[in-house]
């Protein structure tokens, strides 16, 4: 006991001993070594125009290389002017740059998100201290002309779940042709204007300023747009502590009444699920739970964490169609939910929403989108576009059906690298039709990007409404997903065009609030 003082003297005394003996025999101890790497240097290009354009190359190690990870965590790291390198991916906002890589054989995939082609170089080979070049020239093939591409979930360092950099975010979604973003983390109002504007990226990207209502026991809601003064406040934008629904959806209304209210993940769990939390039953229009609110714009029917859970989407789809036949004319959208960098990718899915001008720099009035998601002209997908029409009227508005018959007219447009296997059309909540696609196929006489054009003539006795669903059964990976961990397959969903067979110029529902 009495000696136990002394033991740090003699194990210092040791180890004294020790690099004495070292230096007396000349030896030096092993230090690590960087392991080789080299640079890929790349260039990117619009296929039609030669201009540099923004893109993501994702690198897969082939003939024994392993993947690159190049992080091994949610802050990127920053690769001269004009990219960040992340997990196994480059993302850039120049279209040109050269990056560090460990030394190996890689596939190199360059992609610019779903409405362009894909290109693939296989067997780029890194050598110790030198550089190899991709040079891709990407063709936009999908026309989404009059529609801009959105997602409204997304979470950045200002969240407490969430580590990754507001600045990388921004890297992310431009890369991923995603065109409007809404900062949506825990019970904070953040904005992404001033990195935008910094980053000098405002023709590629815009934003909204929001706020994930983050409720300890009713679960998660975006609000958005919100007031820019309210952003100045920080945490507890948006009181929700011992609150219930009626009040925290009265507290947006109050503050921000154009803004959408937007249901995030109904389904997803019991602690943070909305509609499970409340003991929602859709087909009896009813919750169990004291409390429950309906005051809500649109629900999020696909949550990145689930995009590879069919079945709960099915679900969630289900409880959509049973709010829209009893009148609760709800939008559905689809948002990543991203908090990471290495799955949940931001962009899969998104929302694209009708807009006058589509392009990003001429939306000067923010107030246009939520109005839009409001009037149910969005439609949200993980990669096909679709065009929905009865009658020359779109997603969202209201067709005549005189008679109560409708020709409902469907074409479905998606990029070659993204799979479409199955088109069902919907009425009333119903499946009426479904198609199989063939694999690699084309609608004749149509654009390469066409998969898919079909006509259906629908027969009803009152008001009613027409969805359009797409399924592809071909994994994204490993443009999205890895097919190991989380695996991302083609999905979209119309919002609704509703269908007047009485004549009044409006849709009137089949079941009344609470009706059977």
């Amino acid at each position: 006991m009495k000696l136990r003082p002394f033991l740090p003297l003699l194990i210092v005394a040791a180890l004294s001993s020790t690099a004495l003996l070292v230096r007396a025999r000349g030896l030096s101890p092993t230090l690590p070594t960087l392991p080789p790497e080299g640079g890929l240097a790349y260039d990117v290009r619009d296929a039609d125009t030669g201009a540099l354009i923004p893109c993501k190359l994702t690198l897969v190690g082939v003939d024994g290389t392993p993947d690159p990870r190049f992080t091994r965590n949610d802050i990127g790291r920053q690769e001269g002017e004009g990219s960040v390198v992340a997990y196994d991916r480059v993302l850039s906002i120049a279209g040109v740059g050269v990056v560090h890589v460990p030394a190996g054989s890689y596939d190199v995939y360059v992609s610019r998100g779903p409405e362009w082609d894909l290109h693939v170089e296989r067997k780029v080979h890194i050598a110790d201290g030198k550089s190899a070049v991709v040079q891709a020239r990407l063709k936009h093939v999908v026309d989404t002309t009059g529609w801009l591409s959105a997602d409204f979930h997304v979470h950045a360092s200002p969240s407490s779940d969430s580590h990754v950099p507001m600045h990388d975010r921004v890297y992310e979604f431009v890369a991923d042709g995603v065109e409007l973003i809404t900062s949506t983390d825990h019970n904070v109002v953040s904005n992404y204007g001033p990195v935008i504007e910094e980053l000098g990226v405002g023709r590629y990207l815009t934003s909204i300023t929001g706020d994930e209502l983050t409720t300890n026991g009713w679960g998660h809601f975006g609000a958005w747009p919100l007031p820019h003064d309210l952003e100045r406040a920080g945490q507890g934008a948006v009181l929700v502590h011992g609150k219930g629904p009626k009040d925290f959806f009265g507290e947006v209304r109050g503050r921000a009444p154009e803004a959408i209210i937007n249901v995030h993940h109904p389904r997803i769990d019991a602690e943070i699920g909305y509609f499970n939390i409340g003991g929602f039953d859709a087909h009896g229009d009813k919750a169990s739970r004291r409390g429950f609110s309906f005051d809500f714009d649109a629900v999020e029917v696909l949550n990145g964490y689930q995009d590879a859970e069919r079945r709960s989407v099915d679900r969630m789809i289900d409880d959509w169609f049973a709010l829209l036949q009893h009148g609760h004319m709800v939008t559905a959208t689809g948002n990543s939910d991203t908090h990471h960098l290495d799955h949940n990718i931001g962009g899969y899915p998104r929302n694209y929403v009708r807009v006058q001008d589509d392009r990003v720099a001429a939306l000067r009035d923010p107030s246009e989108i939520p109005r839009a998601v409001k009037a149910h002209r969005v439609q949200f997908t993980t990669g096909p576009f679709v065009v929905l029409t009865v009658g020359g009227v779109g997603i969202g508005d209201v067709a005549r059906a005189v008679g109560g018959a409708a020709k409902v007219e469907i074409e479905v447009r998606a990029a070659p690298w993204v799979s479409v296997s199955r088109v069902t059309l919907y009425v009333d909540g119903n499946e009426v039709k479904r198609w199989k696609v063939a694999r690699g196929g084309g609608a004749p006489g149509a654009a390469e990007a066409v998969r898919f054009r079909e006509s259906w003539d629908v027969k009803l006795k009152r008001d009613g409404w027409t969805v359009v669903r797409v399924d592809g059964d071909e994994p994204l990976a490993p443009v999205v997903g890895d097919r190991k961990r989380f695996d991302v397959r083609p999905l979209a969903v119309t919002n609704p065009v509703f269908l007047d067979v009485d004549g009044n110029g409006k849709f009137d529902a089949p079941v009344g609030h609470g009706g059977h």
